[in-house]
């Protein structure tokens, strides 16, 4: 494969158009997790031209150089078997206040190896060989594209015996590998294997909500507070909020008021989140005219 460029460290990374501080961009990457040991890259190769069937080109891995590509439209996905578990039981930790485990995410311990699922943006390889600079895009939507890519990757990769979940540390989420894949088919925009949304009680009457992972696609995380109906109605509200903002590029700032379709907007106000400890976007109903 193509040698992949590695943005000098010294230098900030900034938008060429707008000199946008763009340091809150991360390569998007997700991993799956298998409960058995990895697979090379023979057997990664061949399950992605069995299910892309040439909608997309598939780049075998070879045995000096494991890592298989995948090119869609301009992303280059890299897929790398790696036989051990996620470290540090990261894996583990993103399964909490998921509801999605319903009890289930025991399987995320036990995982015994990984694969890598990660994707760049490159323009057209130069005389020396090495790609240059993609054709310009909006860092959100540039994000957007890459991370919709890994998911498109990642999704087929569910297909490999011993499947059990996928991480997505940006998210800070982990998902059970049969769900994921449904999101990312059934869905132009699968918001949950994008960004961690989580809804629960908070007390007795009252439902919350909060996001995690929105800073990576430069914008902050939102939660809402003490809201009266059920989780599952704060969760579809949330997950149709993440949506619009990461399918237009929309940055919701404080002090705006939203319009979700209800009896109120909703206000924006930043605040530290009691869920991460970060600042975000809470959501509160403005006050009735």
């Amino acid at each position: 494969m193509t040698e992949t460029p590695h943005p000098d460290p010294a230098q900030p990374p900034v938008d060429p158009r707008t000199g946008e501080d763009l340091s809150w961009k991360r390569t998007p990457v997700a991993v799956v997790l298998l409960d058995r040991t990895a697979p090379d890259h023979r057997e990664v190769g061949e399950l992605l031209e069995e299910i892309f069937e040439g909608s997309y080109e598939v780049d075998p891995g070879t045995d000096d150089d494991p890592a298989t590509g995948v090119y869609i439209e301009d992303a280059t996905v890299v897929v790398t078997p790696i036989d051990s578990p996620v470290a540090d039981g990261e894996a583990s930790r993103y399964t909490r206040d998921l509801a999605i485990w319903n009890g289930g995410e025991a399987v995320v311990d036990t995982h015994r190896s990984q694969v890598v699922v990660a994707a760049f943006r490159l323009g057209p390889v130069g005389d020396d060989g090495e790609p240059g600079e993609p054709e310009y895009l909006d860092p959100r939507l540039d994000t957007l594209r890459c991370e919709l890519a890994v998911a498109t990757v990642t999704a087929a990769l569910t297909a490999l015996p011993g499947a059990v979940a996928v991480s997505v540390g940006g998210a800070a989420a982990t998902l059970p590998a049969g769900p994921y894949r449904d999101l990312v088919t059934g869905n132009p925009l699968p918001v949950p294997v994008l960004v961690g949304v989580r809804a629960g009680m908070q007390s007795a009457t009252t439902s919350c909500v909060h996001t995690t992972g929105l800073g990576r696609f430069g914008q902050l995380d939102l939660e809402r507070l003490d809201v009266d109906g059920p989780p599952g109605a704060v969760y579809g509200q949330m997950c149709d909020l993440v949506a619009y903002a990461l399918g237009s590029g929309t940055v919701f700032q404080p002090g705006q008021a939203l319009d979700v379709g209800g009896p109120q907007p909703l206000l924006t106000s930043l605040e530290t989140s009691p869920f991460t400890g970060q600042q975000v976007l809470r959501l509160t109903p403005a006050a009735p005219d």
